[in-house]
């Protein structure tokens, strides 16, 4: 009976080298429809983040009197919750299309 760091030698294999891997894993990358959609999308909601920050201000001071706004600002919490929100949902679509792209080249590679 060998002992364990004897059939551990004997059922080695050499690890392939970073350069090799790097040559076979090195394809084009073709992003689908719901992929370039995410991207639009992120892009759109990042500038309505924006747009809507400005749009809908956020009340600074207050009268206590008339309970009235008196001073506004820019409302960071707005557009730090469309750009969150928008974000989750790209992301969202965007894994939908990996998953695609990934089922396609699976259906491809079997057809082989």
């Amino acid at each position: 009976m060998n002992s364990l760091f004897e059939q551990i030698e004997k059922e080695q294999v050499e690890m392939p080298k970073l350069r090799t891997i790097q040559k076979k894993m090195s394809v084009k990358r073709n992003f689908n429809v719901y992929q370039i959609v995410s991207f639009i999308v992120m892009a759109v909601m990042f500038v309505m983040g924006i747009i809507l920050g400005n749009v809908f201000p956020a009340c600074g001071e207050s009268s206590s009197l008339f309970s009235t706004c008196t001073k506004t600002e820019y409302n960071l919490s707005l557009t730090l919750i469309v750009w969150a929100s928008s974000f989750l949902f790209c992301l969202g679509i965007y894994g939908l299309g990996h998953i695609i792209a990934l089922l396609t080249e699976i259906s491809e590679r079997l057809k082989k």
